[in-house]
């Protein structure tokens, strides 16, 4: 049952406990009885920590309630990779191999159309590995599923660096926005992947002249934010991830609902200027959905 709090900044807080993601527990517990497995495999010692990271939304801390897809990144030996660069289908040999690896203890893990290895769960959500070799630097080669059974090449883990680079700088504002952001895109079935989401944050919050500001000027934070994604250009369709400066490519159009949702933020805030508190509430219920808190009621 979600939290409630008559005051603004309470009722934030309060928002984004309730956008926590359910069964984290579970989730780390699955994760841990992975990495034994692949490390005990691929390296040959015992630890349910090393060589496998979360990525996404996820690993970058950004996710919600809700979600229905969670990256894990295997890292693997050097070795292995020149093993099967040489393979005719290399790549596809790859996830397969580590798909009947894992299929040993899990027998619903299986390769998808898009060639993506998956690992679903029905009481959570579900796990997609991606085995991945490290280049120079931080750089990662991987089963590209959208190159035709090629090797891709991306920069997840610098990713994660840098949104907590950037939510450190500006105490905690770029996650809670995020989260947020994602809230209002789950309710309206907004058309923006989660990496453009914390990649506009950012943009953002670079220039808000509020990002010094406390809890209590979060609802101007959000009204801001929407009209910021709703002056972006229209033709616009390529983006670059901080951190690692990968392509985001979304030619879906945003700018409208972002406008509404501007509109409906901004009469959220003449409801609170007025202490019309229970219209207020109503009014972000509206935006962002249920879990958005109620207050109490006499």
């Amino acid at each position: 049952m979600a939290e409630r709090s008559d005051n603004i900044a309470d009722r934030f807080k309060a928002f984004l406990n309730n956008l926590k993601v359910d069964n984290q527990e579970m989730i780390n517990r699955r994760f841990r009885e992975l990495a034994r497995i692949y490390n005990q495999h691929y390296w040959n010692i015992r630890s349910d920590t090393r060589n496998v990271h979360y990525l996404g939304s996820y690993g970058r801390e950004t996710a919600i309630k809700g979600l229905g897809n969670i990256n894990i990144l295997l890292l693997l030996p050097a070795n292995l990779y020149r093993q099967y660069q040489t393979q005719t289908d290399g790549p596809r040999k790859l996830l397969e191999d580590v798909k009947n690896l894992t299929g040993k203890t899990f027998s619903q893990a299986y390769i998808n159309e898009e060639h993506c290895l998956l690992l679903p769960f029905p009481d959570q959500p579900t796990l997609e590995i991606i085995p991945g070799f490290t280049r120079q630097g931080k750089s990662l080669y991987y089963p590209d599923p959208a190159g035709e059974g090629g090797w891709g090449s991306f920069n997840p883990l610098r990713e994660i660096e840098v949104i907590s680079e950037y939510n450190y700088l500006y105490g905690g504002k770029v996650k809670h926005l995020a989260r947020m952001t994602r809230a209002w895109k789950m309710k309206y079935q907004v058309p923006m992947p989660g990496i453009l989401i914390d990649t506009l944050v950012m943009s953002f919050i670079d220039d808000w002249e509020g990002k010094d500001t406390s809890f209590s000027y979060y609802s101007f934070m959000v009204r801001d934010f929407m009209e910021y994604l709703a002056g972006l250009r229209k033709e616009q369709c390529t983006w670059y991830a901080k951190g690692s400066n990968r392509q985001i490519y979304n030619e879906d159009d945003f700018g409208a609902l972002a406008n509404d949702a501007f509109k409906t933020a901004d009469r959220c805030l003449l409801y609170e200027e007025k202490e019309d508190t229970a219209n207020a509430t109503l009014c972000w219920q509206e935006l962002f959905g249920e879990l958005f808190p109620d207050i109490g009621l006499e």
